[in-house]
């Protein structure tokens, strides 16, 4: 298929420095990253595991991190680290994949404000709050664990103000519903949903209702759509490409196409992608190919594809 002009991909969400840490792949492999275009992946640094302590979670993150930095020196010659969107736009320019770190979990920050600083100086620029409920926030498993949806705690009301000092983006991908509203009310900068679809397509408490988006969208935020099945249709018969985009096209209705786009969780759905993506090729690739067969415009491609992520972080990373 004809490659189209001007076309970059980035997508907001990917746990493939999970694999890189147990030495079973490199950071930029043939699946998630575009064989094509040039590319910015958001990899995110786990910092909450089940069953994990806040030491635990902090250690495992700084592993993490330092798999990240190994993977920079190795593949310096088409992987760059960014921190800021002039380094994005060298990266591109030199003909390089770009990758940016973020953190998922935070339960790792320890509720300390110093460790928040730490992970920043690393190059951390996007942090969620939680994965399962911690000392910051209650994340969107209270309501299948039956807990209260308190929202965000004075612990973590700390740790976003420092957040907004040091200029982060939060993601609230994660968060319960209260949470969600506390961390809005309190950002400085719009949030972002890094891998997230709409609980009106798919139910699932990890989707976002359409205040929640409508908010997101009316502080000029980001939202990107989620590959796991679960997310993506209630009928397992839906959860297919066909019903990824379903998510695109509800977008497309409800917040218009200026603040959707990629954000896959690469790594992060067990190989169980929805038909017809699978490891053998690049998903970004074959998502593109697959919005050009289904009669999307070039310019809307362009948009979801990266162009969107590209504007909001010229903005605010």
């Amino acid at each position: 298929m004809e490659k189209i002009k001007d076309l970059f991909v980035i997508d907001s969400h990917c746990d493939s420095i999970q694999p890189v840490s147990h030495h079973e792949l490199p950071l930029v492999n043939p699946y998630n990253y575009s064989s094509t275009y040039p590319q910015l992946q958001f990899v995110a640094a786990f910092c909450g595991w089940p069953g994990e302590d806040a030491e635990k979670s902090y250690a495992r993150a700084m592993r993490y991190i330092g798999c990240f930095y190994t993977q920079m020196q190795l593949y310096s010659d088409r992987l760059v680290q960014v921190r800021t969107y002039a380094d994005i736009e060298k990266a591109f320019a030199e003909g390089k994949h770009a990758a940016l770190l973020t953190v998922e979990g935070a339960t790792g920050y320890m509720g300390d404000v110093t460790v928040l600083r730490e992970f920043y100086a690393a190059g951390v620029r996007v942090t969620g709050l939680c994965w399962l409920s911690n000392d910051l926030a209650k994340s969107n498993r209270v309501y299948s664990d039956g807990e209260e949806d308190t929202g965000l705690t004075d612990t973590g009301r700390e740790i976003v103000a420092e957040a907004n000092r040091l200029g982060m983006i939060f993601d609230c991908s994660h968060m319960s519903d209260r949470s969600f509203w506390d961390v809005n009310e309190l950002s400085v900068k719009p949030m972002v949903a890094t891998h997230s679809n709409f609980r009106a397509v798919a139910s699932h408490s990890r989707n976002l209702t359409d205040d929640m988006a409508r908010e997101i969208a009316r502080r000029g935020g980001m939202i990107g759509l989620n590959l796991c099945k679960a997310f993506i249709s209630d009928d397992p018969e839906k959860q297919d490409c066909d019903g990824y985009f379903a998510h695109l096209d509800y977008a497309l209705g409800l917040i218009g196409e200026d603040c959707v786009g990629f954000g896959g969780d690469i790594d992060g759905v067990s190989n169980r992608y929805p038909a017809p993506l699978t490891r053998e090729r690049s998903i970004h690739d074959t998502l593109i190919e697959i919005m050009l067969k289904h009669n999307y415009s070039e310019d809307l491609i362009r948009k979801v594809a990266g162009g969107n992520w590209m504007n909001f972080l010229r903005k605010y990373l």
